[in-house]
């Protein structure tokens, strides 16, 4: 007993003399690295991709971190949320397999759970902080795998808590993101493959999952808030999906337009356009109509940086209930009632049409409002093969086809089951009614099975 408390004591007064010497910034890094890197996973996902013309199913690379003690890990949605196979590497460097639970494109945030059925090592779990008490200048640590080298670590400080990036900004498989949340923006090196890790403050705990970084630019990467993250964690867990509420309302900063709207400093949210057949529309609102309360709360949007909160505000509505609005209409103030639709996906179901050489997407209703179609029928061309019947044929992206052989095309499934009944009978000549650009013309496809396969070899 006497020797082992003496080897206790060794140890000690060897770990105190190694840190001996050793700044206090560089023991608070150690310790947070040492708090946070047991628990961060590398991730190789098959996801499939359809934007070529045809269905391709490519690995790529990215991070994650462990949340709960079963074994759930968040990363980001472009990392995880296509995925049909996914590996990780646990910091041991065994390797499990993991299952997607769900994923929230709009943030970018997916959960995955590891099978620890065959793993014999211990999961460490990492502390989730308060994005909220973030400071610009504050230091912090980016985990991940940049450029697939696992386990890395970098260093840096907090730039700015509330980055906004304005217009479209869209993942590789095509979803809108960054709407309902500001970015955090550091100078820790950030790189592909750092995609879903964690940053860390220097207490140890995690309080953004980094998301993107900025092509030819040093020392500028964005990281999720962990606040958002953690509503998004909570709403996958407990119904597979975050639900949301919508109302139809386009909206845009309000600076440099008081003077014309008449508005007050930090008074009122512009609405810039009304989506087609949205509760927004049937209510009457219009655009150019300022918001200046909600619920009798007052909101304003005079900066870019602020749209993204409104539009969370009504989000966060329960799907089905009344928002009252105080509207400034010119020199009128109304009062408008709007009634709050779920969100629902933003695209939708893939299909590949092999042998005609292009690929098509189930027309979500945010489908229908980001392209300005008039509905949700027919089915949306996703991609077009560079050689084959369809490119021939001059089938474009983004064509709406609403007919086969004159036969109106009216859902996804029924397309599908069309689509395979051409096949079996091996149609030689297929007419497509498409919509573009808001005409209708007719696409003859020569259903040649040899071209379709002539790529492919």
């Amino acid at each position: 007993m006497r020797k082992f408390v003496l080897l206790i004591l060794l140890v000690a007064l060897t770990y105190n003399f190694g840190l001996a010497g050793i700044s206090p910034l560089q023991k608070e890094i150690y310790r947070a690295r040492d708090s946070v890197l047991p628990a961060l996973v590398h991730i190789q996902p098959v996801i499939t991709d359809f934007r070529t013309g045809k269905m391709r199913k490519q690995s790529v690379v990215g991070s994650g971190v462990v949340f709960h003690e079963d074994g759930y890990v968040v990363t980001n949605y472009h990392v995880a949320g296509k995925a049909e196979r996914i590996i990780c590497t646990m910091p041991d460097k065994e390797q499990v397999k993991a299952e997607l639970i769900g994923g929230d494109p709009l943030t970018d945030i997916a959960i995955i759970k590891l099978d620890l059925s065959k793993y014999s090592g211990k999961i460490q779990v990492a502390e989730l902080g308060d994005s909220d008490s973030l400071q610009v200048g504050q230091y912090v640590l980016a985990l991940g795998s940049p450029l697939a080298l696992a386990r890395s670590v970098s260093y840096g400080v907090i730039s700015t808590t509330d980055r906004y990036f304005p217009g479209e900004t869209r993942l590789p498989s095509g979803e809108r993101t960054g709407i309902y949340n500001n970015w955090i923006q550091t100078d820790a090196a950030i790189n592909p493959g750092n995609s879903g890790g964690p940053l860390v403050d220097l207490d140890g705990r995690i309080v953004g999952i980094n998301s993107r970084a900025t092509l030819f630019a040093n020392n500028i990467g964005f990281s999720i808030p962990i606040n958002i993250v953690k509503e998004v964690i909570d709403g996958i867990l407990k119904n597979g999906k975050v639900i949301r509420s919508w109302i139809g309302v386009q909206c845009q900063e309000l600076q440099n337009l008081e003077s014309w709207f008449g508005t007050e400093i930090n008074e009122g949210v512009l609405i810039s356009s009304i989506d087609s057949k949205s509760p927004a529309e049937e209510a009457g609102l219009q655009a150019g109509d300022i918001i200046l309360k909600m619920d009798d709360e007052p909101v304003s949007a005079r900066f870019a940086e602020e749209l993204p909160a409104f539009y969370k505000k009504i989000a966060d509505h329960p799907i089905g209930s009344q928002i009252d609005l105080t509207v400034m209409r010119g020199e009128r103030t109304i009062y408008v009632t709007v009634t709050t639709h779920e969100l629902g996906e933003m695209l939708g179901k893939d299909l590949e049409c092999k042998e005609w050489g292009f690929t098509v997407k189930a027309i979500t209703k945010q489908m229908a409002v980001d392209n300005q179609l008039e509905d949700t029928l027919g089915v949306f061309v996703s991609g077009v093969k560079r050689v084959g019947a369809a490119a021939e044929a001059g089938l474009r992206r983004g064509d709406i086809i609403r007919g086969l052989n004159e036969l109106p095309t009216m859902s996804f499934q029924e397309f599908f089951d069309t689509y395979n009944q051409f096949i079996e009978t091996e149609a030689e000549k297929v007419l497509l009614t498409v919509k573009r650009a808001g005409g209708t013309k007719f696409v003859l496809i020569k259903a040649t099975n040899h071209k379709a396969d002539e790529e492919d070899k």
